[in-house]
């Protein structure tokens, strides 16, 4: 059993320590679960937090706004922001004192092990089902929202090269309007880093309901949006043990859309090369 990171308890473990005797059985059994493993919690979804105490994902919600929070994720940043030094939660390798060639060095060792562990996890049984999805696919659908935006369009943008009938969304409305007119033969790309936001999650399940196939690219295979994912791929980074925005892992993120775009550039290479050809013969009189 971990045990907390200080024996004084302050902000909301100490109001949670005082409280717990109070609480119903399920939230006590989640209660003691966070006072004895508080740094876990803050890298830990709703689910596994779920699994660890015995109770389900819905008492953990409760469990959050019984303390006031918004939800579980409110709760996660809240702890973080008691247990964890302020430049920590911007990076946990840095130091305030570090040069900019120090922090420089450390960014791009983080981006690059962040590549190394995400070739370590990822399945290539689920890459290889994911490129066989994507070259019968009739439309492809990306989608995300906030900090998954980017690479949303990004991957769109190279998708539609290859003369694919493509689509991306980044507002949670409209990704999910699209995706109650999907059919059979259409596959959806989400991209959540956490796995646990709202809107990709739900949008899929709409996907799924009207037949078509679902993928997910995730940093947590556990996370909820894995549960309406027909294909998983998963990624690694370490610096989301406090960061909110995982800025490694969105180059994992796209180190898989470039790989799968790859696969499928190469799977009908003339095809390929007439689409790039007439791109280039469209857009060059946008240069100088």
């Amino acid at each position: 059993m971990n045990k907390p990171l200080s024996s004084k308890r302050t902000g909301f473990l100490a109001r949670l320590d005082g409280a717990r005797r109070s609480l119903k059985s399920a939230e006590r059994r989640v209660a003691e679960w966070v006072l004895a493993h508080p740094e876990e919690l803050i890298t830990s979804t709703i689910t596994e937090v779920a699994r660890a105490s015995e109770v389900a994902e819905a008492t953990v919600l409760r469990f959050s706004r019984t303390f006031g929070f918004k939800g579980y994720q409110d709760l996660k940043i809240t702890l973080a922001r008691e247990l964890v030094p302020p430049i920590a939660t911007i990076d946990a390798e840095l130091k305030e004192d570090d040069s900019p060639e120090t922090i420089f060095h450390k960014v791009f060792q983080g981006n690059i092990q962040a590549l190394k562990d995400t070739l370590d996890v990822i399945d290539p049984k689920e890459i290889s089902r994911a490129a066989e999805a994507l070259k019968s696919a009739k439309r492809v659908f990306f989608i995300g929202v906030g900090t998954s935006g980017p690479n949303v369009v990004d991957a769109y943008n190279k998708f539609f090269r290859l003369g694919m009938d493509c689509h991306c969304y980044t507002d949670s409305h409209l990704q999910m309007m699209a995706a109650a007119l999907l059919r059979a033969g259409d596959v959806v790309i989400a991209i959540s880093h956490s796995g646990s936001t709202k809107d990709p999650i739900e949008t899929l399940k709409v996907a799924r309901e009207a037949g078509a196939t679902t993928i997910c690219i995730t940093n947590n295979a556990l996370s909820p949006i894995t549960k309406v994912a027909d294909i998983k791929l998963v990624t690694a980074s370490r610096e989301t043990r406090f960061r909110h925005e995982a800025l490694a892992s969105r180059i994992a993120q796209t180190s898989i859309i470039n790989a799968l775009f790859m696969i499928l550039s190469l799977t009908d290479p003339e095809r390929t090369l007439k689409f790039t050809r007439k791109i280039e013969k469209a857009i060059v009189s946008k240069q100088y």
